[in-house]
């Protein structure tokens, strides 16, 4: 065989277990339907569902196993498996001559982009061909792979959530326009590949506009229509304002700020000492920063001394920019900075320590947007399957026209498998999601029609083609 595949072969899209799955499974079994979830015991309470479309979209909509895949990856299998030939040659054969090439599967899910509680069904998959029965459990690993921008979509709604509680207390309703600024996406020199950075960076900007991940927005757009999504500013790096050396980084202060008249600045200000390179900006520097047409943002990018933590750095910041610049209190009790100058912090974030820089700034008499936070890898990449404890499960099949519950049961009871075809809706008393066996749908006061899992992909043709409008509404209703 040729050994070196320059494109993705969608039959090798999976784990090498699975190419052979239809021989294991017992005699006269016509179909398999599999779940996808967010078990318990997750990190964030909900889940985000998103980005299922991307996938569908690049990987499974349409003609895409040719005669050409299958010979090429029958060549494949054999050499991967030492001689012995296991790969489901009759099932893909099928596929090509009787499908043309297209996924006999029905995928159904709930809106992309909606926040789910854990242990909910997020979608499920099965075969619409009785010869393909074992094709959703082979693409399982390809579908999986949702629980990326997943959980990336997650943080940020989990963030803006808690951010925007902040807001309420301590930010006139007025300039909560600044909430979609609130978090800023660095991660795409963070994560592994630029298709993961164009997926999760994708996910973040469903709760946020604010990213350096231009391939985000390419992927929002490319598979949502979402036009320019994500917005950015003027920003200095290391790189320039150490140009000249100690000595000349206040000639490229003074360079920067003339060569931006207009608009947001960020610069990075510890590239030596900023504690002098505050004061550079709020004497000698100062009169140029307040005739610029916009705002001069601050960013440090390391601590000033060992175990410094972000919310005091960022809190002593704030008081440095208020000595200088002076700063004003709001209708709500809290103190604004002069509307020339600002902060964003984005060294090593996490979650917890944007919650805590937020909190020490509502403690220390400042309103939550004093301060604009910014991740790389823990947005896009510091997160895994098992954050959200993602999982794709067979929870019945069908044989000689009868449908069987499958489960599994293991001692780890949090590992417990859901028994066959599920029903998402909203519990009637609490509003929450919930899931339920469709055939007990009828006896817990429920109508099909209220099943919040829709068709959205059937042998190869993505029938429910989300917009990013709608991405970014379930998200907001959530």
């Amino acid at each position: 065989m040729n050994a070196t595949i320059n494109r993705e072969n969608l039959i090798l899209l999976t784990d090498s277990y699975k190419l052979g799955r239809t021989v294991q499974y017992p005699p006269h079994t016509t179909n398999a339907y599999y779940y996808f979830e967010s078990r318990a015991g997750a990190k964030y309470p909900e889940t985000v569902f998103f980005g299922l479309q991307m996938l569908l979209m690049r990987y499974l909509e349409g003609s895409v196993v040719t005669r050409e895949d299958l010979k090429e990856a029958d060549a494949f299998a054999k050499e991967h498996f030492l001689g012995l030939d296991l790969l489901d040659r009759p099932m893909w054969e099928h596929i090509v001559n009787e499908h043309s090439g297209r996924m006999p599967i029905r995928i159904r899910a709930v809106g992309e982009g909606t926040p789910v509680e854990v242990s909910n069904v997020l979608m499920d998959v099965s075969a619409t061909d009785p010869k393909c029965m074992a094709l959703p459990g082979v693409l399982e690993s390809l579908l999986t792979h949702v629980w990326a921008p997943s959980n990336t979509a997650t943080i940020s709604y989990c963030l803006r959530q808690f951010i925007t509680l902040a807001f309420i207390k301590t930010v006139p309703v007025e300039n909560h326009w600044l909430l979609d600024y609130m978090l800023h996406d660095f991660g795409y020199r963070g994560v592994s590949s630029t298709e993961s950075a164009g997926m999760n960076g994708a996910g973040h900007l469903t709760s946020f506009k604010g990213t350096d991940t231009l391939i985000g927005i390419v992927y929002a757009n490319r598979y949502y229509n979402a036009g320019i999504c994500g917005h950015s500013v003027a920003a200095t790096e290391h790189s320039v304002m150490t140009a000249l050396g100690r000595s000349g980084e206040t000639k490229m202060i003074d360079r920067v700020i003339k060569g931006y008249p207009k608009g947001i600045l960020s610069v990075v200000s510890d590239s030596y000492d900023i504690k002098a390179a505050i004061k550079y900006y709020g004497t000698v520097a100062k009169e140029a920063i307040l005739a610029r047409d916009g705002k001069f943002v601050v960013r440090p990018d390391s601590p000033r001394f060992k175990s410094e933590t972000p919310a005091s750095q960022i809190v002593w910041i704030a008081q440095q920019l208020e000595h200088y610049f002076g700063a004003t209190t709001n209708r709500l009790g809290f103190k604004e900075l002069h509307p020339k100058v600002g902060i964003i912090y984005g060294d090593g974030l996490s979650v917890e320590k944007i919650e805590e820089a937020v909190t020490a700034l509502v403690a220390a008499g400042y309103a939550a947007s004093t301060c604009v936070y910014g991740m790389g890898g823990g947005l896009l990449q510091k997160h895994n399957r098992g954050t959200q404890r993602s999982a794709f499960k067979c929870a019945a099949q069908e044989r000689d026209g009868k449908w069987h519950d499958v489960y599994k049961e293991p001692l780890d009871s949090t590992k417990a498998s859901k028994r066959g075809h599920l029903f998402l809706t909203k519990d009637k008393a609490t509003g929450k999601h919930i899931t339920i066996r469709e055939t007990g749908i009828a006896q817990a006061g429920y109508r099909p029609e209220q099943n919040l899992l829709e068709t959205v992909f059937e042998n190869g043709t993505l029938l429910k083609d989300t917009s990013w409008a709608e991405v970014r509404k379930n998200t907001t209703a959530g």
